[in-house]
């Protein structure tokens, strides 16, 4: 591909189209993406000769070169033997740290092609102010959405420095502040992950749910059980993170006797058409760089890595350690189990999005996204499957639920795609192997911080 006009991450933009975005696709100008092999995000079958036509920040057009001119006057660019599918929409990510350390987070995202992010749960006031100018499109961020501070039990998972509510009352007031400072998600954590018993109450949850949904926002849950579940859903939720096996916190632990959900819960969440975000990263990167040191030879994970944990994993003994453990073997158990789980509720015809929990110690941003649809793919899924995962089912859970105007590389889509130099049809992990990144119909400078 030849040089390309690039938009400095968080700096200047420079417009590379005109005309009336909603004109038609004979309209001169623009920018024609013309020769690629076209994988759009819906699970259609992939256009291997396609045009991809971008005007104003969106689709124009979108097909094969036979049923898709080329307008006069569009800039021209020869894809031929590249793939072409749309940005990465990351479901479960942890912004941490001031506006500084979230602008270098957003620009590890964008050099991997993750072109959206939710954040979920850990966010200031500040850090929701900043977040939103992204959400509103500002040049060279992500899409970020944000949850605000979510809600625990007051002595249970995660209570500390977030809402902690004691009152059904006093948790509505809370809701209804994070609602006002503009968040689009609430987040809870309902799960028992340190004492038996400090769980949030089912009565909690409903009066959160129902505040949430009442004053706009979506409800969203962190669980890993299948009551829990249910009584969330009956309660009116439908955006589920992790899964219902239960692995006693991240990093694994024993398996459970039976994970398989049962075929009455199954039927639920149909009924209740909700969504999973499984995240299966958490538990696998407890031991995965530990087995696979080789990955960190990679100068991008390196630089997309928490600096801590990088260092704990760049110990031998650590390593050590970790693949020595008399428990190692049920952790790994349990992990699979989890993806069991994905390729059960999958094959069911339940939603399953991607997130990666990006942002946690051995979670890295960016990279993150694409091992976990190679996870996807080793539990079951096709590499298609994995794909429309990352892309339109994710950007179906964002407000207005199932109303995205981007997830997919369709007309009147906005442009966020990536460009790859090999086909991850034939191996999941080719998403890795990115040329370009488009964000707002306009090219990104990959660079790392």
């Amino acid at each position: 591909m030849r040089p390309l006009r690039v938009m400095a991450l968080g700096l200047a933009l420079f417009p590379i189209a005109c005309g009336d975005p909603a004109a038609p696709v004979v309209e001169p100008g623009g920018i024609a993406l013309v020769g690629g092999q076209l994988i759009d995000g819906t699970g259609s079958e992939p256009v291997a000769d396609s045009v991809v036509v971008i005007r104003d920040g969106r689709i124009a057009s979108a097909g094969s070169r036979a049923e898709t001119p080329v307008p006069a006057g569009a800039e021209v660019i020869d894809v031929a033997g590249k793939t072409l599918m749309p940005g990465l929409v990351n479901l479960h990510v942890h912004y941490r740290g001031d506006a500084e350390n979230i602008a270098r987070l957003f620009r590890t995202q964008l050099y991997y092609g993750v072109t959206t992010g939710r954040s979920i749960g850990s966010d200031s006031p500040e850090a929701v102010a900043f977040l939103l100018e992204a959400n509103a499109g500002r040049p060279g961020f992500p899409r970020a959405y944000t949850a605000g501070l979510g809600f625990s039990h007051p002595n249970g998972f995660n209570a500390a420095g977030r809402n902690a509510p004691v009152t059904e009352e006093e948790g509505r007031e809370l809701v209804r502040q994070q609602v006002a400072l503009g968040v689009h998600f609430i987040k809870m954590w309902v799960t028992e992950m340190s004492e038996p018993g400090l769980q949030i109450t089912p009565e909690m949850r409903t009066a959160i749910i129902d505040e949430a949904i009442t004053n706009g926002a979506v409800p969203v849950a962190h669980i890993d059980g299948e009551a829990e579940a249910r009584q969330l859903m009956e309660a009116g939720l439908r955006d589920f993170l992790h899964t219902t096996v239960l692995t006693f916190g991240p990093g694994g632990g024993a398996p459970v006797e039976d994970p398989t959900p049962s075929p009455e819960f199954l039927q639920m969440a149909l009924d209740h058409n909700v969504a999973f975000t499984p995240t299966l990263s958490i538990v696998q990167n407890g031991w995965h760089f530990a087995e696979h040191p080789e990955l960190l030879d990679d100068p991008a994970l390196r630089a997309a890595f928490n600096p801590d944990a990088l260092a704990r994993w760049d110990d031998p003994a650590t390593r050590e350690a970790v693949v020595e453990a008399p428990d190692f073997e049920d952790r790994k158990a349990a992990f699979r189990q989890m993806q069991d789980f994905v390729k059960t509720i999958h094959d069911a015809g339940i939603q399953v999005a991607l997130g990666n929990d990006a942002g946690t110690a051995n979670v890295p941003f960016g990279w993150g996204m694409h091992h976990e649809m190679e996870m996807y793919v080793e539990a079951g899924l096709t590499p298609m499957q994995a794909i429309v995962a990352a892309t339109a089912t994710g950007a179906a859970q964002m407000p207005p639920v199932g109303q995205a105007d981007f997830g997919t590389l369709e007309a009147g889509k906005v442009a966020d795609l990536v460009v790859l130099n090999a086909d991850p049809l034939a191996d999941i992990r080719n998403t890795l192997e990115i040329d370009q990144v488009m964000r707002l119909g306009e090219w990104v400078a990959r660079v790392l911080p």
